[in-house]
């Protein structure tokens, strides 16, 4: 019997109708103004560890077998997230809106600096190493800043904020991996501290689409506006 079934029957309502309640019961999120010079593109660890199937976290699951699962989030990833993010990148950069480019990765060869999350999952991610290093696919261009984090909100463990706010950035455009992980930290964290937030739902992925959609419902009703890649394209070409 799943905890749902256990409830009374008024207690357990639909995604659609809980998303429309708590919107009406919490408020909407303040109006964006939306400028050039306001916004930024943050992308978030779309590196080798966990966006290749073949390093990091994919090469761990083939360790470790009936890891099949895992299929619906390369198979994301591939068809999906990597080319949108192509697409807001290719539109960002056309409009002179700043992309910054966010990753895992320790200082220390050994990963001793790494916080004690991090460390748990036996993955140092040293800065030199594959892993750290960002898919080629939306890698980096000219003097795009590149932030090296060591905990799930990127804002956590870096100078991220005063580096955002020194280029007068109010709000953010939010892709990456995974979901409900290092974007929904990096997103909530953004949120707190004042940004306008708009997370992009088709150029995020997490490793299952449970996990993946329940985060996006958690995060549109009181953290980020949830937009598709056609919407924000379309809106940074208006600009």
């Amino acid at each position: 019997m799943t905890e749902t079934a256990a409830l009374p029957k008024e207690w357990v309502i639909s995604d659609d109708d809980l998303r429309s309640k708590l919107a009406a019961m919490v408020g909407p999120l303040p109006d964006l103004k939306v400028t050039r010079e306001n916004t930024a593109l943050l992308v978030i660890d779309i590196q080798y560890m966990d966006a290749h199937r073949d390093f990091g976290f994919g090469a761990r699951a083939k360790e470790l077998g009936g890891m099949e699962f895992l299929d619906y989030y390369w198979d994301r990833l591939e068809t999906m997230v990597i080319p949108n993010i192509q697409r807001l990148l290719a539109a960002a950069r056309a409009q002179g809106v700043e992309a910054v480019h966010v990753h895992v990765a320790a200082s220390k060869a050994d990963g001793s600096d790494n916080s004690i999350r991090f460390k748990s999952k036996g993955r140092p991610t040293p800065i030199q190493s594959k892993d750290a290093e960002i898919l080629p696919e939306v890698a980096p261009l000219g003097d795009e800043l590149v932030i090296s984090k060591t905990t799930e909100s990127v804002f956590n463990s870096t100078n991220i904020d005063r580096l955002l706010r020194n280029m007068g950035i109010e709000n953010l455009i939010i892709v990456g991996v995974v979901t409900n992980g290092c974007v929904e930290g990096a997103t909530r964290s953004a949120a707190e501290l004042d940004y306008g937030t708009i997370l992009v739902e088709d150029a995020t992925a997490a490793f299952a689409p449970q996990l993946h959609a329940h985060a996006i419902l958690n995060m549109g009703h009181k953290d980020a506006r949830i937009k598709s890649t056609d919407e924000v394209v379309a809106m940074l070409e208006s600009l």
